[in-house]
């Protein structure tokens, strides 16, 4: 039986009504549609549906024949909500609307272009608002941090996405192989290099053949991004804090000491030597064909029942288990988290504000799914047919479970994660319960604004190009401080660390 916790379930009980703040702002003077109640989403008013435009990236929605949540939402608010999404091209298309004067009523910016917005004007200050928005609360996911990242200006000018759980991928390690070499499992740096050695050169399959290998993942910062974090410092390219000062990880000594280990890790060839173009779940199925022993992978694609089936399909003697966070020479991390990262971040257009009905209904949809009634339609479905109360809990009827695969788009700013994990998918909280526990080190990359006249994407591809150089020994480490200093004459390091330094004293992170 999946169940949710009693806390999330107390939110249905809320009926506080969202009042005229949801129409702040406005200057009109003209009278205000009555509010809903943001709880049971019932209309005070007769009036005919209104008509909201939401436009952000993603996925299209399913069929309307197949999405059972956006009906249900449209009856509890009295809208018609017109949904769209653009797979690619985002950025272009809401370039296009706004540029023709017909923005969406509510749209998904990123950081960048929240700023850029913010800073011409073209949004809607919702800090009057929010105090009225009986859901957007700490208890509920929106802590002061969190809120943050919405900020521009000491003004909340976004709603953004509630964070997932900080660390969800870890090293898995093959037990049956473990055992076999009577190894144990690895919980420093040293053992790890130890146990990916044995898998090499000790044929653990047992196939006769040195064609196992070591450590798989995805990519630079999903393969090496654990052994950076066991140095005591985030993979290249982040913004730290360190002795209240902005610290660029690449820059750090940490950095060099960690690609020196990397570095013999590959001339060892205990490393996929292929982890660089590794994509999608490429680096699973080396694993679960038994072509590796070590990988750095995501919780639910390790345990997650389809894929256990896709594991047995292959191999159903393979055990593989969750390993802890490596200690190192910078103490014990499993990864870096980003604290100013967010899927997504929610505005209204500026132009809206002369229409305060229209606000109060965008701002009632914002708060409805955010918690309550409504956010449990968003995440379970519909009561009695996706879901059932059982002794005061949410149980879920799994056969309906399939219908409701498209809910996460309906999930606007998200979910209490760890509720939501544990009522869905409860069988699997050792896993991420695992994950969830597991030590870190912040950053704060996401909180920083990008200098006006530099190019941010010619700054990271040259520091990637180099930081593999690097690893594959094809630039000498020595040359590490020479590198730095051309991030600093020729991309403008010294300016990002600048942005960063009054970025996170303007929000309080450093003084």
């Amino acid at each position: 039986m999946k169940k949710m916790t009693a806390g999330m379930l107390g939110l249905t009980l809320l009926s506080t009504t969202l009042l005229a703040a949801c129409g702040g702002g406005a200057t009109t003077g003209t009278e205000k549609e009555p509010a809903a109640n943001p709880s049971t989403g019932e209309a005070s008013s007769a009036k005919e549906p209104m008509k909201i435009n939401l436009f952000r990236e993603g996925p299209a929605l399913p069929a309307p024949d197949q999405d059972i949540i956006l009906p249900e939402l449209n009856k509890a608010l009295n809208m018609d909500l017109v949904y769209n999404t653009a797979p690619t091209e985002y950025a272009q298309q809401l370039n296009v609307k706004i540029a023709g004067g017909t923005p969406p009523d509510v749209f998904g910016v990123n950081k960048v272009q929240m700023e850029q917005f913010a800073k011409q004007g073209m949004l809607l200050d919702l800090t009057p608002y929010l105090k009225d928005m009986n859901h957007l609360t700490p208890e509920n996911g929106f802590t002061e941090t969190h809120m943050k990242k919405g900020v521009v200006d000491g003004k909340q000018f976004a709603i953004p996405y509630r964070p997932l759980i900080p660390v969800q991928t870890t090293f898995w390690v093959r037990q049956d192989w473990l055992d076999k070499l009577g190894l144990e499992q690895p919980t420093t740096l040293e053992e790890l290099k130890a146990v990916a050695k044995a898998f090499v050169e000790q044929d653990p399959d047992g196939n006769g053949k040195h064609d196992t290998q070591g450590i798989t993942g995805n990519g630079f910062n999903g393969t090496l991004s654990p052994i950076f974090a066991a140095f005591g410092v985030a993979a290249p390219g982040q913004m730290m804090i360190r002795d209240n000062q902005v610290a660029y990880s690449t820059a750090m000594p940490e950095t060099a000491q960690a690609v020196e280990f990397i570095k013999g890790m590959i001339e060892e060839k205990l490393i996929d030597p292929e982890f660089l173009t590794n994509n999608g779940l490429m680096h699973q199925e080396k694993a679960f064909k038994g072509q590796a022993g070590i990988v750095y992978a995501h919780w639910a694609h390790m345990k997650r029942p389809d894929m256990v089936e896709k594991m047995n399909a292959i191999n159903p003697s393979q055990e593989w288990t969750q390993l802890d966070a490596m200690s190192g020479p910078g103490g014990k991390f499993a990864d870096f988290y980003d604290e100013g990262g967010t899927n997504l971040r929610l505005v209204i257009p500026k132009s809206l504000e002369s229409q305060p009905e229209k606000v109060a209904k965008v701002l009632e949809y914002i708060n409805y799914v955010s918690g309550g009634e409504g956010q449990i339609l968003v995440n379970y479905g519909i009561k009695d047919r996706n879901y059932k109360i059982v002794d005061g809990n949410i149980d879920i009827i799994e056969e309906m479970v399939t219908e409701m695969g498209h809910a996460s788009i309906h999930q606007i700013t998200g979910r209490v994660e760890m509720e939501y994990l544990t009522t869905k998918f409860g069988e699997l909280a050792p896993y991420f319960e695992f994950t969830n526990n597991l030590p870190y080190i912040s950053v704060y990359t996401n909180f920083a604004s990008t200098p006006e006249g530099v190019n941010p994407a010619d700054k990271s591809k040259y520091e990637e190009e180099e930081m593999i150089k690097f690893i594959h020994g094809k630039r000498p480490i020595a040359e590490m401080s020479a590198f730095v200093q051309t991030l600093k004459d020729t991309f403008q390091l010294d300016l990002y660390i600048a942005e960063a330094d009054k970025a996170l004293k303007d929000l309080g992170f450093i003084e």
